[in-house]
């Protein structure tokens, strides 16, 4: 049980982590 919930925050918590990044990157070559 312990297990599955653990999976599912790091199937969400990876591509918003990811997406953060990727927008952060971004802002950086802007300035």
């Amino acid at each position: 049980m312990l297990t599955i919930i653990s999976y599912f925050v790091l199937l969400i918590a990876a591509p918003i982590s990811a997406l953060v990044l990727f927008i952060a990157l971004n802002k950086i070559q802007l300035i």
